[in-house]
């Protein structure tokens, strides 16, 4: 009884977890594993198994988590994972960048991988402590806009050192180009950036009610031509 329970309380976390493994050994073994974006579709389909991730997070019961005393099983596997795995492979990537047997690209895949790892923890851990599905659909995705946005590129440029000011054209932003059809240049990378926080902003902000009533509003409009 308990087990049918559990798999039907769980069918979508079940569903989009697996979705999201497979999604993440497909991007990570049979796409080419490159630091350049070359086409916008290729963007999407490197963010669909963190999309799926936070999907399979926002629908986990939390009652049978809390049944399961789940928190005391992922939490610590969370922190061994970047205990164990990250901060040494990040140690060891700059150790052989130094010695001339890795190459800058090797230390970008890893951050790449590592910044989904963080945010599936942080809303994993949110849901498990009890927030709402809603709120993790929310950050989930707000803090996937703002790692599209371009705010780490343009912090990387005003903490080096080796460079004389933020360049003019952002050719290395290749998150940037897919989407804006051309390098951008520092006003459109300024843009753009702004763009991005803004429209996180509203995503964790507006009121649950507004886009209900926009929906209504522009049924009405459809309706009435």
């Amino acid at each position: 009884m308990q087990t049918s329970s559990f798999w039907r309380d769980n069918r979508v976390t079940l569903l989009a977890g697996a979705a999201a493994v497979a999604l993440t050994a497909l991007v990570r073994f049979v796409i080419p594993y490159e630091q350049e974006i070359t086409s916008l579709w290729m963007l999407l389909v490197k963010l669909t198994p963190q999309i799926a991730a936070c999907v399979a997070v926002a629908w986990l019961d939390v009652a049978w988590a809390r049944r399961l005393r789940l928190h005391l099983v992922a939490l610590p596997a969370i922190f061994l994972a970047f205990l164990c795995y990250f901060v040494p492979q990040t140690f060891m990537t700059a150790m052989d960048m130094r010695d001339g047997t890795a190459k800058f690209e090797d230390l970008y895949l890893h951050v790449v991988v590592f910044v989904p790892f963080l945010i599936i923890a942080l809303v994993l851990c949110y849901r498990l402590g009890g927030g709402s599905r809603e709120g993790v659909l929310r950050v989930g995705a707000a803090a996937t806009i703002l790692q599209m946005s371009g705010l780490e590129d343009l912090m990387a440029v005003l903490m080096n050192s080796r460079l004389n000011g933020v360049p003019e054209l952002w050719d290395w932003a290749t998150h940037m180009t897919v989407r804006l059809g051309h390098p951008a240049t520092r006003t459109e990378a300024y843009a753009f950036i702004v763009v991005h926080v803004v429209l996180a902003v509203l995503v964790l902000a507006l009121p649950r009610s507004v886009p209900g009533r926009l929906l209504a509003r522009f049924r009405r409009e459809r309706a009435v031509r």
